[in-house]
C-alpha cells in the first residue's frame, strides 16, 4: 500500500460505506415441471459444452453445464446468480445478486427482484439471509505490515497479503468457522485489477484520486447473523448500524500502543474511530452507471494488449498511423471471415456470452 501523511490531508475520510454483498436462501417446494425444465437445460448445456437458456417467470437465465457449489443447477443473469437444489437437505434457492445491482438500485430492491421472480415461479417461498458483507472505504489511513500487532481480534488467524513486495491487505478469521471474517485491503488496486471502474462512481466527489482507498469489510455468515437473532432481509438490513458497531468494537479493533502489556487495554486508534463512524447509508447510484463503469474497466484492461497486437500488425503491413492501420485491419478481418467461414458478428456474440458468464 502507499503511505501518506494523514495529518497533511486532514485525517481520515469516508468515501463510501454500506452493504457490498448479501446472499439469500429460499425455502420452497419446487414444482416437478420447473425441475424438469432445469434438468433439460442443464443436459443441453452439457451437450453443447456451454450454457443453455431457460425461462424463469418472464426472465431468461443461462443454465451452466455444472452446479453452483452444492446446488445442482447454476442459473446466471447479468443481475446475479441463482443456485437451485432439488435436495430436501438444502434450501431450494441460493441467490447471489451482483455488486452492480446492489449499488445500482439499492440492496432491498435488488434482493426484491429475485424474491418476487422466484416466488411467482414456484409459489410460496420463505427467504432468509445467508451472508452479509458490510464495508467502509476510507482515505487518509494506510496500515503497514509493522502495524499488524496493533490489531485486536477475536478471530484466531491474521494473514497478510503482498503484491510486488508491497503490502496489499490483511485478513482476519477463517470462513470455515462459519461466523465472521474481516478484510482490510487496498480497494483502489483491487478495483483496477478487476476492471470495476464503477467504484469511482460510488465514491464520487469525496474521492481524492491522488490517494488510495482502503477498504475495511466484514463478512457475516448465516451462523453469525443467527447469533445476533437476525433472519429475514428486513431484520438484517434494519440492524446494519448495530451490526457494524458490534463487529468494529467487539470483534476487531485497531489500537494505539502504550506501555501496557495487554493490547486489549490500549486505546482505540483515531483511524479506527473513523471506521466505527461509518455512515452505512442505503444508497442507489443508478444501474446504468454501474454497468457503464464495469464496461469501462473491461475496455481499459483490454486496450493495453490490443494496442500491442495492432502495433505489431501495423509493423508487418507497413503502416504507422492509427486510421490507416484500422482501415487495413478491417479488410484483413473480412478476409478472415471468408477463410474461417465464420462471421465477425458470430464471434462477437460468443464473446458477449463469455462476458456474461464471467461477470455472473
Amino acid at each position: 500500500m502507499q503511505v501518506w501523511n494523514a495529518a497533511a490531508t486532514g485525517g481520515e475520510r469516508e468515501v463510501a460505506s454500506g452493504v457490498d454483498a448479501l446472499y439469500l436462501s429460499g425455502r420452497a417446494v419446487l414444482p416437478a415441471e420447473f425441475l424438469e425444465r432445469l434438468a433439460a437445460a442443464r443436459e443441453g448445456a452439457e451437450r453443447a459444452g456451454g450454457s443453455c437458456r431457460v425461462l424463469v417467470g418472464d426472465v431468461e437465465f443461462d443454465v451452466a453445464p455444472h452446479g453452483m457449489g452444492r446446488y445442482r443447477y447454476c442459473l446466471s443473469h447479468r443481475f446475479g446468480q441463482v443456485g437451485v437444489s432439488p435436495s430436501m437437505h438444502l434450501p431450494a434457492f441460493r441467490v447471489q445478486p451482483r455488486t452492480e445491482l446492489l449499488h445500482g438500485i439499492g440492496v432491498r430492491d435488488a434482493c426484491g427482484v429475485f424474491m418476487e421472480l422466484l416466488s411467482e415461479e414456484v409459489g410460496a417461498c420463505v427467504f432468509t439471509v445467508s451472508r452479509l458483507d458490510l464495508y467502509v472505504d476510507i482515505q487518509g489511513w494506510s496500515p503497514t505490515g509493522d502495524d499488524r500487532h496493533r490489531f485486536v481480534c477475536r478471530g484466531q488467524t491474521l494473514e497478510t497479503y503482498e503484491a510486488g513486495g508491497e503490502l496489499t491487505g490483511f485478513s482476519f478469521g477463517r470462513r470455515k468457522t462459519g461466523t465472521i471474517v474481516a478484510r482490510i485491503y487496498d480497494k483502489t488496486r483491487d478495483a483496477d485489477r478487476k476492471g470495476a471502474d464503477f467504484w469511482r462512481d460510488v465514491w464520487g466527489d469525496p474521492l481524492d484520486p491522488a490517494m488510495p482507498v482502503i477498504r475495511v469489510e466484514f463478512e457475516l455468515s448465516r451462523t453469525a447473523l443467527r447469533e445476533y437473532g437476525l433472519d429475514t432481509l428486513d431484520e438484517v438490513l434494519d440492524a446494519v448500524p448495530a451490526l457494524w458497531s458490534s463487529v468494529t468494537s467487539d470483534w476487531l479493533t485497531y489500537r494505539s500502543p502504550t506501555a501496557d502489556q495487554t493490547r486489549a487495554r490500549w486505546p482505540v486508534a483515531p483511524e479506527w474511530l473513523a471506521v466505527q463512524r461509518a455512515s452505512l447509508a442505503e444508497g442507489a447510484f443508478g444501474l446504468r452507471r454501474m454497468y457503464d463503469g464495469r464496461t469501462r474497466g473491461s475496455v481499459r484492461a483490454l486496450v493495453r494488449p490490443l494496442n500491442g497486437w495492432v502495433a505489431h500488425y501495423a509493423a508487418l503491413i507497413g503502416t504507422d498511423d492509427v486510421e490507416d492501420t484500422c482501415e487495413r485491419l478491417a479488410s484483413s478481418l473480412r478476409d478472415w471471415e471468408y477463410v474461417s467461414r465464420r462471421s465477425f458478428a458470430d464471434r462477437v456474440a460468443e464473446w458477449q456470452a463469455k462476458e456474461a458468464a464471467r461477470h455472473a
